[in-house]
C-alpha cells in the first residue's frame, strides 16, 4: 500500500493553542483542591458500598458538584444527595453486573478506555514537565504587580530584514515624524491602528521590559524577537483602578499572568524538544478512504435534519460509531501511523476523535476533509507526547489508575442500562390497553406541553447541557440537537398530552412549573432533556378525545417502561451484590449546590468531561423500602 506524508512538521511555534488551554485547566485544579481543603471530613471514608466497590465522600462529592443534576424528585438538599447516592450506587451494581457478563472485554470498552487512559497519561506528562517546574520569584512578582493595571496603547513597524528596520529608523531620526512614516510603508510592514498591550501578553521578556519603560509619545529602538525586528511608539496609556498594587486581588492576578507566561514557555520548550523537526507520514489511502466515508455519513445526517447550511457541523460520536460499521475490520485494523516502536491502526485514530472538539465551517467535501486533515496531525502529535509518558510508566500512577476505575464503571453501567432499554417492546394490547385507559377516564385531567431534546449519545446530551448552561435558548438547541424523528418537525415539541398518560416524562413533566427544564432522563436508545412550556387543568368535559399517532402512543408508553424496568432490576442488583450506606456520614457530608457541567482541561491540549455524567436510577431504593429488603 502506498504511503504519502501528510506535510507533518513539527515546530515549537505550533504549540501556542495547546498551552493556552492549560490556564484553565489550573484553575479546575485549584478548584478541586479548594473544595477538598475547605470540608472536615476524611475524603476517603466509605460513603457506600456495592459489592466491592466503595463510593468514598472524596467520589461522591466531586461527582455531585462538578457535574449536573437537574433530575431528582425534590430541591431539597437532603433529599438531592440521598437520590444522588442511590443513583451512584445503582451505576456501581450495573458495572458489577457488567463485569460479569463480561462486557468489559467488548472492542467499544476496550478502544474507549485505552483512548482515555492515553489523555490521563499525556495530563500527567504535562504536570511533570510544566507545572511542576513553575517558580516565581520576589523581584518577578514585584515587577509585575508595577505592570498589571496598566494597558499600554501602542503603534509599531516591523521587518524580517535588520537592514531595513535601522534605515526606517534613520528616517525617523531624521524626521521625528513615526505617524507620517508609518502611512508612507506597507501594510505587511507597519500596524497603524493603535493595539492594546498588557502584562503577559508578550511572550518576549526583553520586549516587554522595554515596551513597560516607554513614555508616551516616545519611540523605542530596533527590538529582535523570534525572527522579526521591531520598532514600537507608545500612544497611551490606561490605568485600571480597579486593580491596586497593593492588595491581593492585584497580588493574586499578577502571579495567575506570570505563571501562565512561565507554563507556555516551559511546554513550548519541552515539546520543541520533543517534536521539532520530525516528520511523519500517515497512511493516505487509508485516510481517503475512511473520509469519503465519514464525509457520506454526515452529509446523510445533514440531509435527514433541520441544520443550516451556514451552521458551523459539529463531528459526533454518532458520526463516527456509524462510521466504524461501514469500515470493514481489515481496514479498521489496518497500520495509520508508525513512529519509533509505535503502530497507530485506523481504528485508533476514529476512537481518539471521539474525545475531540472536531467542528467544520461547511459541508462542502473539500473543507470536511481538510478538517479531517488537521485532526490526523494533531492525532501523531498527541500520540508522540502520550507516548513519552508510557516510556516514564505514567500509565502505572495511582492518580491514572483511579480515573480509569471511574469512566470503566459509567461504561459498563451504560452499556447495561441500553441494552435493557433496547430490549423494551410495546405490544398492541398494551396500546389497546392504553386508548381504553383513556377513554374511561373520570375527573379533572392535567394536560401538559413539553419541549424535548432527545439524543442517542450521552456525549451529545453533554455538549446540550454544556449550551444550556452558557443561556443558549433551549428552544434553538431543540431545533439543532433533537435527534427524535416523531418531533422533528416540531422541533422537538410534543404537543398537548395528558399527564398520566405519557409514563416517567409524563410524571416528571406534571411536577415542573412552566419554563422549568429537567433533564437528562435515560429513555429507550438515549436521554430526553425536556422543557415545560405550558400546563392545564381541564374537567373530562373538555378533553377532546382524538386519536393520538399510534408512534407517539408506543414512544409515551415505553418511556415509562424502561423506567420502571431499570429500578425493579437495579433492586434485584442491590439484593444480589449486597449494599451498604454510612446515612451518618451522608447527612455529616457537606456539599455545594454548583450544578454545573465541568471540563477537564488536559495538559498539551484536548478535553473532556470532568466526571460521568451520573444517570438518576434512584426509585429502586423505594421498592426495596416496600419489600423491607434494605440491608
Amino acid at each position: 500500500m502506498t504511503r504519502e506524508l501528510l506535510n507533518i512538521f513539527y515546530l515549537k511555534t505550533d504549540w501556542k493553542n495547546h498551552i493556552n488551554l492549560q490556564l484553565v485547566l489550573t484553575q479546575l485544579i485549584i478548584l478541586f483542591f479548594f473544595f477538598n481543603n475547605t470540608f472536615p471530613q476524611d475524603e476517603s471514608k466509605p460513603l457506600a458500598k456495592a459489592g466491592n466497590q466503595i463510593i468514598t465522600v472524596d467520589e461522591f462529592r466531586n461527582r455531585y458538584e462538578f457535574m449536573p443534576h437537574l433530575n431528582y424528585s425534590s430541591d431539597n438538599k437532603d433529599t438531592l444527595k440521598k437520590e444522588f447516592l442511590y443513583s451512584l450506587i445503582a451505576e456501581k451494581l450495573w458495572a458489577l453486573e457488567g463485569l460479569e457478563k463480561r462486557i468489559d472485554t467488548l472492542d467499544v470498552v476496550k478502544n474507549s478506555l485505552k483512548t482515555l487512559e492515553k489523555l490521563f497519561v499525556k495530563d500527567e506528562l504535562f504536570r511533570s514537565e510544566v507545572e511542576s517546574k513553575i517558580k516565581l520569584t520576589s523581584e518577578e512578582i514585584s515587577k509585575g504587580l508595577l505592570r498589571v493595571g496598566k494597558m499600554l496603547s501602542l503603534k509599531m513597524i516591523s521587518s524580517p530584514d535588520s537592514s531595513e528596520i535601522f534605515s526606517f529608523q534613520n528616517q525617523l531620526k531624521n524626521s521625528n515624524n513615526f505617524d507620517s512614516l508609518l502611512t508612507s510603508i506597507s501594510e505587511n510592514h507597519s500596524q497603524q491602528k493603535a493595539f492594546q498591550v498588557k502584562l503577559g501578553t508578550l511572550s518576549d521578556e526583553f520586549a516587554e521590559d522595554v515596551i513597560f519603560n516607554l513614555k508616551i509619545g516616545e519611540v523605542s529602538e530596533p527590538i529582535k524577537s523570534n525572527k522579526n525586528w521591531y520598532i514600537f511608539k507608545l500612544v497611551d496609556e490606561a490605568i485600571d483602578s480597579s486593580i491596586f498594587r497593593d492588595n491581593e486581588t492585584a497580588r493574586n492576578k499578577t502571579i495567575s499572568i506570570l505563571s501562565e507566561k512561565k507554563r507556555k514557555a516551559l511546554a513550548g520548550d519541552f515539546l520543541d524538544k520533543l517534536l521539532g523537526g520530525r516528520t511523519i507520514s500517515a497512511n493516505s489511502e487509508l485516510f481517503n478512504h475512511f473520509a469519503d466515508i465519514l464525509i457520506t455519513v454526515i452529509q446523510n445526517r445533514i440531509e435527514k435534519g433541520n441544520q443550516e447550511l451556514s451552521d458551523k457541523i459539529e463531528l459526533t460520536p454518532e458520526d463516527l460509531q456509524k462510521t466504524l460499521k461501514l469500515l470493514d475490520k481489515e481496514k479498521l485494523s489496518s497500520l495509520f501511523v508508525e513512529f519509533d516502536s509505535t503502530k497507530l491502526s485506523l481504528r485508533d485514530f476514529i476512537y481518539y476523535l471521539m474525545y475531540q472538539k472536531v467542528s467544520f465551517p461547511s459541508n462542502k467535501p473539500n473543507r470536511l476533509k481538510a478538517v479531517l486533515h488537521s485532526a490526523v496531525k494533531q492525532f501523531i502529535e498527541d500520540e508522540v507526547i502520550t507516548q513519552e509518558g508510557y516510556k516514564r510508566g505514567l500509565n502505572k500512577l495511582n492518580s491514572v489508575q483511579k480515573d480509569i476505575e471511574v469512566w470503566r464503571n459509567y461504561y459498563l453501567s451504560e452499556l447495561m442500562l441500553q441494552s435493557f432499554s433496547d430490549s423494551v417492546s410495546i405490544s398492541d394490547s398494551e396500546i389497546e390497553n392504553y386508548i381504553s385507559g383513556k377513554l374511561n377516564k373520570d375527573g379533572n385531567q392535567i394536560q401538559l406541553n413539553i419541549i424535548e431534546i432527545f439524543a442517542h449519545q450521552l456525549d451529545d446530551m453533554m455538549l446540550i447541557i454544556d449550551e444550556l448552561n452558557k443561556g443558549s435558548d433551549f428552544s434553538e438547541l431543540a431545533n439543532k440537537f433533537n435527534q427524535r424523528e416523531y418531533t422533528k418537525k416540531s422541533n422537538g415539541e410534543w404537543g398537548y398530552f395528558l399527564a398520566n398518560s405519557a409514563g416517567q416524562i409524563g410524571n416528571i413533566a406534571s411536577n415542573l412549573e412552566v419554563g422549568q427544564i429537567y433533564g437528562p432522563i435515560k429513555v429507550e436508545n438515549g436521554y430526553s432533556i425536556i422543557k415545560l412550556i405550558d400546563k392545564k387543568v381541564l374537567s373530562d368535559s373538555l378533553i377532546k378525545m382524538k386519536e393520538e399517532p399510534i408512534e407517539y402512543i408506543k414512544m409515551k408508553l415505553s418511556l415509562n417502561k424502561i423506567n420502571d424496568l431499570i429500578n425493579r432490576n437495579t433492586a434485584k442488583l442491590a439484593l444480589k451484590y449486597k449494599i451498604t450506606i454510612d446515612e451518618k456520614l451522608l447527612n455529616e457530608t457537606e456539599v455545594r449546590q454548583l450544578n454545573t457541567f465541568t471540563y477537564r482541561l488536559i495538559g498539551f491540549g484536548g478535553k473532556i468531561a470532568a466526571l460521568p455524567i451520573t444517570i438518576p436510577v434512584f426509585e429502586w431504593y423505594n421498592l426495596l423500602k416496600e419489600q423491607n429488603e434494605i440491608p
